[in-house]
C-alpha cells in the first residue's frame, strides 16, 4: 500500500452564506445534520448571526479550509425565526435614519445598508466613503441613543457597495457581484487588451465605477488563443485537423469584406478581398425600369454571407446615381408624337 493508498483525514462541516452572492464559510456542525435552506445560529464577528445553509452536513478536507472549525451555536428555531423577520423589516427604519444622520452632522459619506443580528442585540452599518479617516463618534451615540441598540460602523468600497445595493449591469442583467459571485478577483486593464476592446472607460466600467467583473470570464481563453498563434498553431475539439491562424475582430464592413490584420480595406492587398458580385445598372428611356445584372464568375465565388453585402453596395450606389440625375437640372418632357417615332 502506498501512501496514495492511505485514507485521507476529513472533518464533518456545513456551509453557509451571510448574503446571496457572498463568501462561503464553513463551520463544525456538532452532532447536528443540517439540509441545505436550513438556518443556523453561528458567532461572527458582530456576534450570534442566523445565516442560511447552503451547503448540507458533509465531509471535507481539512486542508480546503482557512483555519480552525467554529462550531454552530445550534439550529435555530422558529422563535428566532419569527425574530429574524421582525428585525429585518426594522433594517429599512434604520438605514433612514442613517442616511438623515449624515446629512445632519454633514459628513462625506454615504449609507450602504443596515443591518440588525438575528435577535436586534447589534445593528451594523455599511457606508462608503472617498476619505479615508472620518470622526464620527458624535453620530454613532446619536444612532444608538435612538435605536435602542448597539451601534457598528463598517466602511466598504465601491464594488462591496454595489454588491450589497445591487442593481442592473449595461448587459440588462442583474449585476454578478450581486447574484452569483462569491469572490471579487482582481480585474486590470491588461484582460480589456488581450481581448481586443475598447479602453474607454465609459464602455468597461460597471455601475460601481471599476472594470467590469465580467472581463475575467473569457480571459483565460483569449491568453490560451494567443499562445498557440504564437507557437505555430493549436489544436481544437474536431474529428479533422485544424490550426490556429489569427485572432481577429469583425471591422467596420461597407459595400466589400475587408482582409482580416488590415485597418480599413485600403491598406488591404487586392488578392486578399472576398470576391463581392460586381452588379451593372440599366434603365429604359422612361427611367422607369431598372435591371441588374453581375458576372457569373463573381456570384459563383460568393458565398452566401457575402450577397448582403453586394446587395448593399449596390443600392448606395444607386441612390446615389439617383441624386445626380435629379440634381442635374429639371427633366425634358417627352411628346406622344416622340414616343412613336
Amino acid at each position: 500500500m502506498t501512501v496514495t493508498d492511505l485514507p485521507k483525514e476529513t472533518v464533518r462541516a456545513i456551509g453557509v452564506r451571510f448574503r446571496r452572492a457572498g463568501r462561503l464559510y464553513y463551520y463544525d456542525p456538532g452532532t447536528s445534520d443540517f439540509a441545505v435552506g436550513d438556518y443556523a445560529i453561528v458567532e461572527t464577528p458582530r456576534g450570534l448571526t442566523a445565516t442560511r445553509v447552503v451547503m448540507a452536513t458533509t465531509e471535507i478536507d481539512p486542508a480546503d479550509l482557512r483555519g480552525d472549525l467554529v462550531p454552530v451555536e445550534r439550529p435555530a428555531t422558529e422563535s428566532d425565526m419569527k425574530s429574524m423577520a421582525v428585525y429585518r423589516d426594522e433594517e429599512a427604519r434604520a438605514e433612514q435614519e442613517f442616511a438623515n444622520a449624515i446629512t445632519s452632522h454633514n459628513l462625506p459619506m454615504q449609507a450602504v445598508k443596515a443591518e440588525y443580528t438575528f435577535d436586534g442585540a447589534t445593528l451594523t452599518l455599511h457606508f462608503s466613503s472617498k476619505e479615508a479617516k472620518l470622526d464620527l463618534a458624535d453620530m454613532v451615540s446619536e444612532l444608538a441613543s435612538k435605536l435602542r441598540t448597539r451601534v457598528q460602523l463598517r466602511q466598504v468600497g465601491p464594488r462591496e457597495r454595489a454588491a450589497m445595493r445591487s442593481g442592473m449591469g449595461r448587459c440588462g442583467r442583474d449585476l454578478c457581484c450581486a447574484t452569483f459571485l462569491s469572490e471579487l478577483d482582481t480585474v486590470s486593464l491588461r484582460m480589456a487588451k488581450d481581448q481586443n476592446l475598447p479602453l474607454n472607460p465609459d464602455k468597461i466600467s460597471g455601475v460601481c465605477g471599476r472594470l467590469l467583473c465580467c472581463l475575467q470570464y473569457e480571459h483565460e481563453g483569449y491568453v490560451q488563443e494567443k499562445l498557440d498563434e504564437e507557437q505555430g498553431g493549436g489544436g481544437c475539439a474536431t474529428s479533422g485537423k485544424c490550426e490556429s491562424c489569427g485572432v481577429h475582430e469583425l471591422k467596420d464592413i461597407l459595400g466589400q469584406a475587408v482582409a482580416p490584420g488590415y485597418e480599413s480595406e485600403s491598406k488591404a492587398p487586392s488578392d486578399t478581398l472576398t470576391p463581392v458580385e460586381q452588379t451593372t445598372t440599366t434603365r429604359d428611356k422612361n427611367n422607369d425600369q431598372v435591371e441588374t445584372s453581375g458576372s457569373s464568375q463573381s456570384r459563383s465565388s460568393s458565398s452566401e454571407t457575402d450577397k448582403p453585402i453586394a446587395r448593399a453596395g449596390s443600392s448606395r450606389r444607386r441612390r446615389f446615381r439617383r441624386r445626380n440625375r435629379d440634381s442635374s437640372g429639371p427633366k425634358t418632357e417627352t411628346t406622344p408624337s416622340n414616343q412613336a417615332n
